[in-house]
Formats: structure tokens, sequence, C-alpha cells
């Protein structure tokens, strides 16, 4: 899977790269770093992730992100 790709994340209500997904929730659970996300809390409770992993949730590359084009909101 190529982490730089960019999807719309719906707990944070953001676009957001696949890598700073992962990175979010492979931190410790209620320990956010000073100045954190104040939308963190979304991660921990997120149940999104598995079709971020398998490649359900529509992406784009970053220079098309860059050029406009959005990815779609997964409707749940």
């Amino acid at each position: 899977m190529d982490k730089s790709r960019i999807f719309y994340c719906q707990p944070q209500k953001a676009f957001m790269s696949i890598s700073n997904c992962h990175e979010l929730r492979e931190r410790p659970t209620g320990k956010a770093a000073a100045g954190a996300q104040p939308k963190l809390i979304a991660c921990e409770r997120c149940n999104m992730y598995p079709m971020v992993d398998k490649n359900k949730v529509e992406t784009v590359t970053i220079t098309e992100y860059l050029g406009g084009v959005r990815p779609q909101t997964l409707s749940a």
C-alpha cells in the first residue's frame, strides 16, 4: 500500500495521508502529546482504519490532491 495517498478521515473530519493515520492510531490510548491535535481522541474510537488498510476507502495521490482532486467520502 502506498502510504503517501490522501483519503477523507471521517472521525477527524479532514483530508489526511494514510501514513498520518497509521502514526496517530499507533500512539498509546489517552497519551496525546502536548500540543497534539484536539481531535486525536477520535482516532482512539476509530473503526474506519480496517477499510483504509484494505484499500476500500477512495484515495488520491498527493499530486492529485494538490491539483484540486478530492477523494469521495465514505458513506457508512
